[in-house]
């Protein structure tokens, strides 16, 4: 993918750097993954990143630690918008295994006895609402908490990758602020490749971000 902005740039040159150089272990890499403007983004850099190292670089810095695409999914979303993910994932696994790059996709679900219905109607929690969003826990981050544990039981760490912007919150930029380390590639627990918002609508819109040779093309915003 011909790059034209020097910050994106930058970024996959950070993320060549991290994957196959500053970090001798073979901790796996774990992307949070939506399919919204920002884990899109995030995916499309990485892809870049692993591509560059395959074409490039001469063994042992290549691919040698998987890069898990993690979709949760929380089973109780629009049919419409499950399918199309389902569809996606399915496209990004196909491409990863056709250009021999390490990326697993991997979609995490609730535990049965976790699930929406079984909490709403088998134990009788109200339905979700702003003072007691149960749902977030039990349907969203407990399942991929789940999946990081056995990762870092079988390798002893992970680093997760996750797309984040300052302007998608005032609450989401006090917890990025909160956590951010200047100068730290890398902060324990929050590990965050952010990007402001005129450099990822450039990158979407104009360059028609393409992940795996346009499996998923997003044409404008």
């Amino acid at each position: 993918m011909k790059i034209k902005s020097k910050k994106i740039e930058s970024i996959v040159n950070e993320l060549i750097d991290q994957y196959a150089y500053a970090d001798k272990s073979e901790r796996p890499w774990i992307i949070g993954f939506s399919g919204g403007k920002d884990s899109t983004v995030l995916l499309t850099l990485v892809w870049e990143a692993l591509s560059r190292i395959k074409d490039e670089m001469p063994y042992p810095f290549q691919l040698r630690r998987p890069v898990y695409v993690v979709c949760n999914d929380t089973m109780v979303e629009n049919p419409i918008i499950s399918s199309y993910v389902e569809d996606v994932l399915l496209k990004i696994e196909t491409a990863a295994r056709d250009q021999g790059l390490p990326i697993i996709v991997k979609k995490t679900v609730p535990k049965l006895e976790e699930s929406f219905w079984i909490n709403v109607l088998g134990k009788g929690y109200p339905v979700p609402n702003n003072t007691f969003r149960w749902c977030t826990d039990k349907l969203k981050i407990r399942p991929t908490s789940n999946f990081l544990l056995e990762q870092i039981d079988e390798k002893g760490e992970a680093i997760v990758l996750l797309g984040t912007r300052y302007e998608e919150s005032a609450t989401r930029e006090r917890s990025m602020r909160k956590h951010e380390i200047k100068g730290n590639r890398l902060s324990k627990h929050n590990t965050t490749a952010n990007m402001d918002r005129a450099v990822k609508v450039s990158h979407l819109g104009r360059m028609k971000v393409s992940i795996a040779n346009q499996v998923l093309k997003i044409d404008s915003i």
